[in-house]
């Protein structure tokens, strides 16, 4: 009832977040047990990279800010220390009309989240995990599938501005979806992405796959693609190159951008108190 993660499926040791890189967080996503979202995010929606940051920080089961346990009717027990996540630093900003706006700039680790092991108290609500759908994340995204047109028979699937077409043959049609969503939201479909295709190539595939694995990981569909040749994919893009900590971070963003897209409104929660405001 409480959704923590199996035995097998914990982090071996926990760790310091201010002392790893964006690296190890992209290493231990590509090797963490998937649907950890319906772990982590039973009371409140967390980013796809705070999730990753959860996992290695030793979290089992769901995870909640002090003052959302206690309205859940739960304590948290004196002494326990709290969880990091990243939040966003919020400032007030005039826009071109002098209307003060919020306005992101940066990101801090804080603190401020509990698991469900700190707590005692009142049993917890009935759960209802989030269901994906891509009908949704399309219509959500801007994206429309077209007809597949290629006549590269090789070719599983192609992308072009806001458009996807994935072959009627492809071997895995939705870890492809995965991948040319990938390169739409990356914008590596936008006239200035092309452009920046020609030469880095590589680390644009190496992104797109890398989105298109953690995806279909999160979404619980390893089972509908091959794991060893999507590494196989991405190690051959990079020929040994190890991405910077901005490819990275895109990597993780896309895929919380695709995942939040697909999910049903109805059970999705705000994490707007997990910010700082300056």
């Amino acid at each position: 009832m409480s959704g923590e993660l199996s035995t097998s499926s914990r982090p071996p040791e926990k760790v310091n977040l201010k002392e790893v890189e964006w690296a190890a967080l992209l290493e231990t996503a590509l090797t963490m047990p998937g649907s950890i979202g319906s772990t982590y995010n039973r009371f409140r929606t967390y980013s796809f990279g705070n999730q990753v940051a959860l996992f290695m920080q030793g979290a089992t089961g769901p995870v909640a800010p002090y003052k959302k346990w206690s309205e859940l009717g739960r304590q948290v027990r004196r002494g326990s220390k709290a969880m990091a996540v990243q939040v966003p630093l919020i400032y007030k900003e005039a826009n071109k009309d002098g209307v003060l706006e919020n306005q992101v700039k940066g990101f801090k680790w804080v603190n401020s989240v509990f698991e469900l092991a700190d707590t005692d108290g009142e049993e917890l609500p009935p759960y209802e995990p989030a269901e994906w759908s891509r009908e949704r994340a399309l219509g959500t995204l801007g994206i429309q599938q077209v007809a597949f047109e290629s006549m590269n028979g090789n070719s599983q699937g192609y992308s072009r501005g806001s458009e996807i077409a994935i072959n009627p043959v492809a071997a895995y049609p939705l870890k492809t979806l995965m991948h040319e969503l990938g390169h739409c939201v990356l914008k590596h479909t936008t006239p200035e992405g092309l452009a920046e295709y020609q030469t880095h190539r590589g680390l644009m595939e190496f992104q797109a796959e890398g989105t298109a694995y953690l995806t279909m990981n999160e979404l619980n569909a390893l089972d509908q693609m091959d794991p060893s040749e999507s590494r196989a994919y991405i190690k051959h893009w990079l020929r040994d190159e190890r991405p910077d900590n901005k490819s990275i971070q895109q990597v993780i963003k896309s895929v919380d951008t695709i995942i939040k897209a697909g999910t049903s409104d109805a059970v999705i929660h705000s994490s707007d108190e997990n910010r700082i405001d300056n």
